[in-house]
């Protein structure tokens, strides 16, 4: 989006508190490597963004130039859901990675080389199970026996089985169909699957484009999921000076978009190339800050234990504190700007 469609006030706003986090900052007390410098200085920076608005403040950030004012280069790299960006990630392609949690906690039973630096929005409802009316089912339990589309390792498997078991059923009750997310509504369309567990803005675009009314039998509520910032274990040893600046840069961009919620909205929409009708659909759902805490901790380790159950995973739980890299949120969090 043109930065001139965002009005002075909002962009002043936004420089000053990026300015009042930056001077905050003591960079003395971070131990920053010669490789660190010159990466922060010189290299492009890759970020493997989610296609979904729940990458808003990283869309925002990038948009208002907060990565520039941290003196980082930028670069981010647009992928369809977690499951690619973190696999971008594993491969090199690209230096940091968002994904939901669902995708960390399977991710943790294959490697242990990766960390999160921290959360960035949370919602209680952007995941949806839907169906279409011709189908005939209208509740979760007229799934029983029939096919549903799902994200494989994602939150899209672990929100359906939540919702199943919520509803009296077992998760063996239904067939699972996996597809990539970009592929699940016309699956639905075209009767390949009876329903699909899915994430925004494909939950609206799934709505829009159907020929017959679609039906969420989904419920609110039942999963709080997280959107979270990754990279590789060994970069973030090398890198502790840029985590800081990227998160410090988030945490601008996030107080920003919570004053100014239409003027995000337009940059995001504009960014994933969809209508702000479409964004305000489920805008009331997210909420942005930083965090890195007992309730990331706590649900993964409760979809950890649901995919031993299921024997979607092998092998015993992982220490999940140990995936955990707070020392550069610690240091943003500690230039809180204070409220007005």
């Amino acid at each position: 989006m043109n930065r001139r469609s965002v009005s002075k006030l909002g962009w002043l706003a936004a420089v000053v508190l990026v300015a009042l986090i930056a001077v905050n900052i003591k960079e003395d007390t971070i131990e920053s490597s010669a490789s660190d410098k010159v990466t922060t200085q010189n290299s492009v920076v890759r970020i493997g963004v989610s296609q979904t608005p729940l990458s808003s403040p990283l869309i925002v950030a990038s948009n208002l130039g907060l990565f520039k004012l941290q003196g980082l280069n930028v670069t981010l790299i647009p992928c369809n859901g977690g499951v690619v960006c973190s696999n971008d990630m594993f491969k090199g392609e690209v230096d940091y990675a968002t994904a939901s949690e669902s995708v960390a906690m399977f991710s943790s039973f294959k490697r242990n080389d990766f960390v999160l630096l921290s959360s960035f929005v949370s919602s209680d409802n952007d995941m949806k199970l839907l169906t279409l009316s011709s189908g005939r089912i209208k509740s979760v339990t007229g799934l029983k026996g029939k096919k549903v589309g799902v994200v494989k390792a994602s939150s899209s498997e672990f929100y359906l089985d939540s919702v199943l078991i919520a509803s009296g059923l077992n998760p063996a009750d239904v067939e699972r169909v996996y597809y990539a997310p970009d592929k699940m509504e016309q699956a639905l369309f075209s009767h390949k699957v009876d329903a699909i567990s899915v994430w925004e803005p494909w939950g609206y675009r799934t709505e829009m484009g159907a020929n017959a009314d679609v039906i969420n039998l989904g419920l609110v509520g039942i999963y709080d999921l997280s959107f979270n910032l990754m990279t590789m274990r060994s970069y973030a040893e090398q890198h502790k000076e840029q985590h800081q600046k990227i998160l410090a840069a988030l945490h601008a961009a996030i107080i920003w978009i919570n004053q100014y919620p239409d003027k995000a909205q337009q940059i995001i929409a504009a960014d994933l190339g969809i209508r702000q009708h479409q964004l305000e659909w489920s805008w009331h759902d997210y909420s942005f800050r930083l965090s890195l805490g007992n309730a990331l901790l706590a649900n993964l380790e409760l979809q950890a234990r649901w995919a031993i159950d299921n024997k979607l995973v092998k092998g015993n739980m992982p220490d999940y504190r140990s995936f955990f890299d707070s020392q550069a949120l610690s240091k943003v969090l500690q230039t809180e700007v204070p409220a007005k």
